[in-house]
């Protein structure tokens, strides 16, 4: 079947959801479904969706899988059997943040490659095509039967930032995250680097160990698709101002922002963090959100 052939956008059931999802049906004029939201008194949730006609339709659910992710994982995967239910023949959903997409691997015996069961799970319940944003590795995107997008961020972010090359530079915090900061540096025509880092499997907690980039009297960038607790980036604004950067801010995809992390990252001397309106906005005032419904919705004309 062709691309650019969805006609109905669902949003799902929070802040960011619906942002994105109106976003997304602006641009594809889409009709904008409605959706109620309950959740029972034992915990279970409930949703109907309301306000269009679905029959013979191609749908777009968008749901982020905010916190708690387990409830919106449900929750994306009720929506897809009621949007069935309503006669949709083919079915997306935008997923702007993956929820379980770090446990890509099995890193100690007995664990689960969770992205793996999570994505499974949603093809099972009657998505035909899956959009994320920057999922943790996009190779990760395999476990998903269908088709499947990863949607890239970085440029948009760097433009909100006022990125300039070659003077700024991009930093990845670690070794995993070098493969970001290469391909927006060779985008830009930045130079780029990277930091050392180790982390205790068991603990989880975070030592640098050295850097890989010179950000002598630079502007820096420091690139990730993650930001939960800030630590590790506070580690790493730390170092490179201590290395002589003349500035740091941050390009981030994903900002969880959990309790503490704006202090954190303000008092480790981050100056700016841009990320994507990927999950409900925090309050953190040191972030600068930048809507990403627009990269979604050309992705979604392909598909």
């Amino acid at each position: 079947m062709a691309g650019g052939s969805w006609s109905a956008v669902v949003p799902g059931v929070d802040e960011a959801s619906g942002e994105v999802a109106r976003g997304v049906a602006g641009r594809l004029g889409a009709s904008l479904c409605s959706v109620h939201f309950k959740r029972f008194p034992d915990g279970e949730e409930y949703v109907r969706v309301e306000g269009c006609s679905l029959r013979g339709s191609d749908a777009v659910v968008v749901q982020t899988m905010a916190k708690p992710q387990s409830s919106s994982l449900v929750t994306a995967m009720i929506l897809a059997d009621a949007v069935r239910g309503l006669g949709a023949e083919r079915v997306a959903l935008v997923a702007p943040y993956m929820a379980y997409a770090r446990q890509d691997r099995v890193f100690l015996e007995g664990e689960p490659v969770s992205v793996r069961a999570a994505l499974k799970a949603l093809y099972a319940a009657g998505y035909d095509v899956l959009v994320t944003v920057e999922i943790h590795k996009e190779e990760s995107l395999r476990f998903f039967p269908g088709r499947s997008y990863n949607v890239y961020p970085y440029i948009e972010l760097a433009k909100a930032g006022g990125v300039e090359c070659p003077g700024d530079v991009i930093v990845a915090p670690d070794l995993g995250a070098l493969r970001r900061a290469e391909k927006l540096a060779s985008s830009l025509g930045c130079r780029y680097g990277h930091l050392v880092k180790e982390r205790d499997r068991v603990t989880g907690e975070v030592r640098l160990k050295g850097a890989r980039v010179d950000a002598s009297g630079a502007r820096v960038f420091i690139i990730d698709d993650i930001v939960s607790t800030g630590g590790t980036i506070a580690l790493a604004s730390r170092a490179l101002l201590d290395a002589g950067a003349r500035s740091v801010s941050v390009l981030v995809a994903h900002y969880l922002g959990l309790p503490g992390a704006g202090e954190k990252l303000r008092s480790s001397g981050v100056s700016r963090v841009y990320a994507a309106n990927t999950l409900p906005r925090s309050r953190d005032d040191i972030v600068e959100y930048v809507d990403v419904s627009g990269l979604i919705a050309e992705v979604l004309r392909e598909a």
